[in-house]
């Protein structure tokens, strides 16, 4: 199965993060609830989300959910740090996980016959300055056994023509859609979009699924109840992190209480456009447009010491619908997460004692 490694993209470490059993178990049992909220509030976060995933802080008070996401990256890397902290059975572990997704990619995207799935497309914008491009190259070489064929395409070089979506000649019947237009309303996209509202394809994540779980105006509601989990025996909860409209409160407000925020774009992604309230000057604080900007309760990111220098990380839990499948640590270095910078990465999530994630999953999975 090494095919199906990413080759190119952020680092897999090999030092694990700790993660104790309760607080898996916290995280396993919340994102079940989490998700029957989700879909009791909008069913159409059942159409077609593909691969979701939770981002945690890990807190001395229990894990704080932070963020939600529907094309989310990285799952490759997951599945392959994982193995740096199996002892028990490593090539089993890896062909369960992978398997796993595989399920999902079928279900949500491809289809259970490859004699009827047609073409696939994975498609993402400027492709050749994406960092997990090595990943869709990896998760088309998983997927290809399973369709006629599957490419990895910019979505610049994709038309509409003839009531089909085009790649040259090729029709393409099925798109797993990596652009962060997650709505498809941008003008370079109209080729997509056209095939979209004519039936013409199928496409995953769908933007219904989009608004449904990961728009982050989401977190505004779901943070009127916070506490989705709770260990009776440790008082440990998992909970959502507080998240509200920044013009609901003036600028002199926000900047007084800036030490306790994050704000964050409603439309924003990796990062991009956050800003940690210890850090933020009044005059950059006062440039931020109120009504397209929300401020979420500061969690820390934990930290751990690698080779005497002090690594920021949270913990991705990849996952289909409230169902965990796999997870990893991302491991950085700034104010904000980013894979960039030399020596971060994905690492691998050692969950108490147990010998793998796979025997964690299936120990939360019996309870």
């Amino acid at each position: 199965m090494n095919d199906t490694l990413p080759s190119s993209g952020p680092a897999v470490l090999a030092d694990p993060v700790p993660l104790s059993d309760a607080a898996f178990r916290l995280v396993a049992e919340g994102v079940r609830r989490l998700w029957a909220r989700i879909v009791a509030a909008d069913p159409a976060a059942d159409s077609g989300p593909l691969l979701l995933s939770y981002d945690v802080h890990p807190t001395p008070g229990g894990p704080v959910l932070i963020e939600v996401n529907t094309n989310a990256g990285g799952v490759l890397s997951a599945i392959s740090a994982a193995r740096a902290v199996n002892n028990c059975c490593p090539d089993c572990e890896q062909d369960r996980l992978r398997a796993r997704l595989l399920e999902l990619f079928k279900r949500d995207l491809l289809g259970p016959d490859p004699d009827h799935c047609g073409i696939v497309a994975i498609v993402d914008d400027h492709l050749a300055s994406q960092p997990l491009l090595g990943e869709m190259q990896a998760l088309a070489a998983l997927m290809r056994p399973h369709a006629d064929d599957v490419r990895v395409l910019d979505a610049g070089e994709l038309r509409y023509e003839g009531g089909r979506l085009r790649h040259g000649a090729t029709a393409i019947d099925r798109v797993y859609w990596r652009s962060t237009d997650f709505t498809i309303e941008d003008p370079e996209h109209a080729a997509v979009r056209r095939a979209l509202d004519a039936g013409a394809i199928t496409l995953a994540p769908s933007p219904d699924a989009w608004r449904a779980i990961a728009d982050k105006r989401r977190f505004v509601e779901w943070s009127h109840a916070p506490e989705l989990s709770r260990d009776a025996g440790s008082g440990l909860t998992f909970r959502i992190a507080q998240t509200v409209p920044m013009a609901t409160q003036t600028l002199d407000a926000w900047y007084a209480e800036r030490r306790d925020w994050v704000f964050k774009p409603v439309s924003g992604h990796a990062s991009k456009g956050v800003y940690v309230g210890k850090s933020i000057s009044r005059s950059r604080l006062a440039e931020l447009p109120a009504g397209d900007y929300l401020a979420q309760r500061y969690a820390p990111h934990p930290v751990i010491d690698r080779n005497g220098q002090p690594w920021k990380y949270d913990v991705r839990f990849f996952a289909d619908r409230g169902e965990i499948i796999g997870a990893a640590a991302r491991v950085f270095q700034g104010q904000v997460v980013g894979l960039r910078t030399p020596g971060s990465g994905f690492a691998p999530v050692r969950i108490g004692d147990t010998c793998c994630l796979t025997g964690a999953l299936l120990d939360v999975a019996a309870r």
